[in-house]
């Protein structure tokens, strides 16, 4: 789903906010692109979106079961919440995670 409109039609969604290590454009989109495989994986129940700014990327989650399998995954380093989000949760993909990732897609998680 487009970010807009999944920011328009759903109130207080859970957020996951994914810092990167890489700093190209081209490994930026082959990074987003592993995190939406990832989360159609992962058969969410509710709808999501995706959102890049820089070095990070925002994946956004209606309903709270699918954001947690998601950041499962990453072991995030911080979890909070506030008045725009249900959850927040902050994490980092490095060379590992990103690995794991590619490892779980190829397994078909």
């Amino acid at each position: 789903m487009a970010w807009e409109d999944f920011l328009r039609d759903h109130h207080r969604p859970h957020l996951f906010e994914v810092k990167l290590k890489v700093t190209t454009s081209t490994k930026i989109l082959a990074a987003r692109a592993v995190l939406e495989r990832l989360a159609l994986s992962l058969d969410t129940a509710g709808n999501y979106a995706f959102h890049t700014e820089g070095a990070t990327i925002y994946a956004a989650f209606e309903e709270n079961a699918d954001a947690e399998r998601f950041a499962k995954v990453f072991k995030p380093e911080q979890t909070t919440r506030d008045s725009e989000w249900s959850s927040k949760a902050y994490a980092r993909m490095d060379d590992v995670t990103y690995q794991r990732i590619t490892r779980l897609l190829k397994r078909g998680h």
